[in-house]
C-alpha cells in the first residue's frame, strides 16, 4: 500500500519558504483574537518599523509573501517494481508547485500547512500527471535533529535550518486527476492501477531539509546577514527573504484505508533521535520497503549522511527484545547521500516469505550491528482525517480519526483518547472505532483560541505530556472569534480600516505591491476582487485573502458592508491622487 508500493515516481529539487514571521510572537499578534497587536498610539508605519527593528532579534522575514515554490525540481527516477531506474521518458521532466505556507498556530512549529491549487509532474502536452488539490498539504514528523551543523547555541533564531519535515496530500481519481501517458511505461502502469476499485487516487509525499536562511551555507554568518537585511529594509523597497530547502519526494498510489494527509504505513518510531528519526515501512509477502526520507541525519551542510554501519530489520516478540525473524540487512551504500538523492530515501529489501509471515503480526525494529535499537514499531496509530481544522465561534463539526493497526484499518471497538495537553486537568474524551477503524469526536468552537489535541489509541495507553512530532499523532483546531461587535459597526472607511484592513496592512507590507490597504478609494474600486478573494467558499484556494486565514465572521461582515455600500468615499478619507511616477516610487519604497 501507499507510495511505498510500485509503480512510483521519484523527484528531487529545492523549495522556497517565504512566510511572514512577524506574527510568531504574542507581542505582535494575538492568535486568540486574530488581531495584530499595536502599541498604544502606534499606526501601521510604526508597526512596520518595529518589525524591521526586530530582524536582528529573529524576525527574519517581515516582508514575506507566504509563498512556497518548487524550483530546480525534476523527476529523477521511476520504480515499476524492479528497482529505481532513469529509463522512462518522464525522467528529467519538471515538478511544478506553488503554495502558501500557513501555520494554524502562529506561535508554534507543529501545525504548518501548504494551501495550493494544483501540482504537476511532467510537461503540459507531453508525459504528465496533473493533480488538482482536494486537501491542503500538511507538515508532519518534524525532525529537529536532522543536521548537526545547525547549533541553536550559535544562532537560536534560525535553528530550524537543521530540521526536516514530511509533507503529504492525496488526490482522488474523481477529482480531476489526469495521467497523460504518451510513451511513458510508468505512467501507463499508474493509469492501469487507477482503474482498480481499491485505489482511491494518488499520494504525493516529500521531505524538505537543510533549510538555508539568508541564502547562506554558513549558519554562523546569519547574524551579520540579518543586519544587512535590516539595513536594506530600513532603506526602503520590497525586501522578501525566503528560506530555501532541499527536497526529495515520491508520487504513488493512494489506496482505501490510507490517510490522505500523513503517512499511514507501519510506523517505526525513534528510540535514539540523534541517530535516526521515525520512519515508515511496508511489508509484503516477500519484500520490506522502508521510507527513510526523514530519518538518517546529515553531518554538515554538504549533506553527507551519518554512517550508522549495517542496519538490520527484525521482527520481535512482545517483550521488545527477543528476535522472532530477521527481515534483512542493508549497509551505508543504501542510505548514503548519493543513494538518498536517487531514491527519495526509499530502501527495499528482499524478505524470506516465512520471515515476512512472522512479521505480519509482530513488531518490526531497525537495529545497528551491535544490537542497539534505532527504531521500534508502534502497532496502533490514530491519525486525524483533517489534521488542521478551522472553526468560527459557535460552529460545530466532528473530527474523524482513523486508527491503523500495523498500517491497516483497525477493527471495531478500539478505544481512542483525545487529550488537550494544555489543559491543567489533562481532560480527555474517548471514542471507539467503527467497522472501518474510524473513531469520531465532536468539536465545538466556543471562543477564539488555538488548541492542540493528542490522539492516543488503545485502552489504558499511556498519555504523553505534550506533542512530540516524532512519536505522537495530533490535531490542531483554531476557532476564530465571532467579532459580533465588529459586525455591528457602521460600515465607514474609518471603521473598516481600523478593525479589519489595518491588521493586514501592518503585518503584510507585501500587499502594497498589489493593493494599498490604506487607500479607501482603491479598496472600494476593487470591491469585487476583494469579495472573491475573502469569500469563505474560497478558503482552500491558493489566492485566499488574508493568506493567514484569520478573517473573522464579524470582520468579513463589516468589510462586505463597506464594499457593498452605495455611499461614496468621503473626501477626507481619500488620499490625493498620485501621479504614475509617485505610485512607482511608492511601490519601490521611495
Amino acid at each position: 500500500m501507499s507510495v511505498l508500493e510500485t509503480p512510483r515516481l521519484l523527484f528531487r529539487g529545492r523549495v522556497t519558504f517565504d512566510p511572514i514571521v512577524t506574527n510568531n510572537q504574542p507581542a505582535e499578534y494575538d492568535e486568540s483574537y486574530s488581531r495584530t497587536v499595536f502599541n498604544p498610539g502606534a499606526d501601521v508605519a510604526a508597526f512596520r518599523k518595529a518589525a524591521i527593528a526586530a530582524v536582528v532579534g529573529g524576525n527574519w522575514n517581515p516582508h514575506g509573501t507566504h509563498r512556497s515554490t518548487f524550483y530546480e525540481t525534476f523527476l529523477v527516477g521511476v520504480d515499476t517494481g524492479h528497482g529505481p531506474t532513469a529509463d522512462d521518458p518522464i525522467v528529467k521532466c519538471p515538478v511544478s508547485f506553488a503554495g502558501m505556507l500557513v501555520d494554524v498556530e502562529p506561535y508554534g512549529a507543529f501545525s504548518s500547512q501548504l494551501f495550493f491549487d494544483a501540482i504537476s509532474f511532467g510537461i503540459q502536452g507531453g508525459c504528465r500527471v496533473f493533480a488538482p488539490r482536494t486537501t491542503r498539504m500538511t507538515g508532519r514528523y518534524i525532525n529537529f535533529a536532522r543536521n548537526t551543523t545547525y547549533n541553536p547555541a550559535v544562532d537560536p533564531n534560525v535553528a530550524a535550518g537543521g530540521a526536516s519535515v514530511v509533507w503529504q496530500t492525496s488526490f482522488p481519481k474523481a477529482g480531476g486527476l489526469r495521467v497523460d501517458q504518451h510513451d511513458s511505461p510508468v505512467l501507463r502502469q499508474l493509469a492501469e492501477a487507477l482503474e482498480d476499485d481499491d485505489v482511491l487516487g494518488l499520494t504525493v509525499r516529500w521531505n524538505a531539509y537543510r533549510t538555508l536562511y539568508f541564502d547562506s551555507l554558513v549558519p554562523s554568518n546569519n547574524p551579520d546577514l540579518a543586519r544587512q537585511l535590516q539595513n536594506k529594509l530600513t532603506g526602503g523597497g520590497f525586501q522578501p527573504n525566503p528560506a530555501r530547502s532541499e527536497l526529495v519526494g515520491v508520487l504513488g498510489l493512494w489506496r482505501k484505508g490510507e490517510p490522505a494527509s500523513e503517512p499511514g504505513d507501519r510506523a517505526l518510531l525513534t528510540q535514539q533521535s540523534a541517530s535516526m528519526a521515525s520512519a515508515h515501512v511496508r511489508l509484503s509477502a516477500d519484500q520490506l520497503t522502508l521510507d527513510l526520507a526523514n530519518s538518517v541525519p546529515e553531518t554538515g551542510v554538504d549533506l553527507t549522511k551519518l554512517n550508522l554501519g549495517d542496519l538490520t530489520a527484525v521482527a520481535v516478540a512482545a517483550d521488545g527484545t527477543t528476535v522472532l525473524a530477521t527481515l534483512g540487512t542493508f549497509g551505508y551504500d543504501a542510505y548514503r547521500r548519493e543513494a538518498y538523492n536517487g531514491t527519495a530515501g526509499i530502501v527495499t529489501l528482499k524478505v524470506d516469505p516465512a520471515a515476512a509471515t512472522t512479521a505480519q503480526t509482530a513488531d518490526i525494529q531497525l537495529r545497528q550491528s551491535d544490537g542497539a535499537v534505532l527504531l521500534a514499531e508502534a502497532a496502533l496509530r490514530a491519525i486525524p482525517a483533517v489534521p488542521n481544522t478551522y472553526l468560527d465561534e459557535g460552529e460545530a463539526t466532528r473530527l474523524a480519526v482513523l486508527v491503523l493497526d500495523r498500517g491497516r484499518p483497525a477493527s471495531a471497538g478500539v478505544s481512542v483518547a483525545m487529550v488537550n495537553p494544555a489543559s491543567s486537568t489533562s481532560a480527555s474524551v474517548s471514542a471507539v472505532t467503527d467497522a472501518n477503524g474510524i473513531a469520531t469526536f465532536p468539536l465545538v468552537g466556543t471562543v477564539g483560541q488555538v488548541e492542540s489535541f493528542l490522539l492516543v489509541p488503545g485502552q489504558g495507553a499511556p498519555v504523553p505530556q505534550d506533542i512530540d512530532p516524532q512519536t505522537t499523532t495530533y490535531a490542531y483546531v483554531r476557532t476564530l472569534p465571532a467579532d459580533a461587535d465588529v459586525a455591528r459597526l457602521a460600515p465607514t472607511w474609518v471603521n473598516v480600516h481600523a478593525q479589519v484592513l489595518r491588521n493586514w496592512e501592518a503585518m503584510a507590507p507585501c500587499m502594497d505591491n498589489w493593493l494599498l490597504l490604506g487607500d479607501a478609494a482603491q479598496v472600494k474600486s476593487f470591491a469585487a476582487m476583494v469579495r472573491r478573494l475573502t469569500a469563505k467558499s474560497n478558503f482552500e484556494s491558493y489566492r485566499f485573502m488574508p493568506v493567514t486565514r484569520d478573517l473573522t465572521a464579524g470582520e468579513r461582515a463589516l468589510l462586505y458592508a463597506f464594499l457593498d455600500g452605495t455611499t461614496t468615499v468621503a473626501a477626507a478619507e481619500t488620499p490625493a491622487p498620485r501621479s504614475l511616477r509617485q505610485q512607482s516610487r511608492a511601490l519601490r519604497g521611495g
